[in-house]
């Protein structure tokens, strides 16, 4: 066996998906329900992500510029990366 890198989409998307169980299992431990529909959770704790300001994709592409990033928003992750410990308290 040997070792490969993963990026983009591939490796976000179920570490994203990761957090958010594990958000889940911390109100299904206090008796509360599971999270459903994420949207007005992500847009009521801005604060709980990390905004993505380089869109850039480090070069990993030649010839590319990637993709333009705006304060609070970028076409890859919207809002940015969740910060789990910020959420954690948010969710109970």
């Amino acid at each position: 066996g040997s070792f490969g890198g993963v990026a983009g989409t591939s490796a976000s998307c179920p570490v994203v998906a990761g957090i958010f169980a594990q958000l889940n299992n911390v109100r299904l431990l206090q008796g509360k329900s599971s999270l459903g529909f994420l949207n007005p959770l992500i847009y009521a704790n801005p604060t709980c992500f990390n905004d993505v300001k380089d869109g850039s994709m480090n070069n990993c592409n030649a010839g590319t510029t990637g993709f333009a990033t705006i304060p609070g928003w970028d076409p890859a992750t919207g809002f940015g990366s969740p910060n789990y410990a910020c959420l954690a308290k948010v969710v109970v």
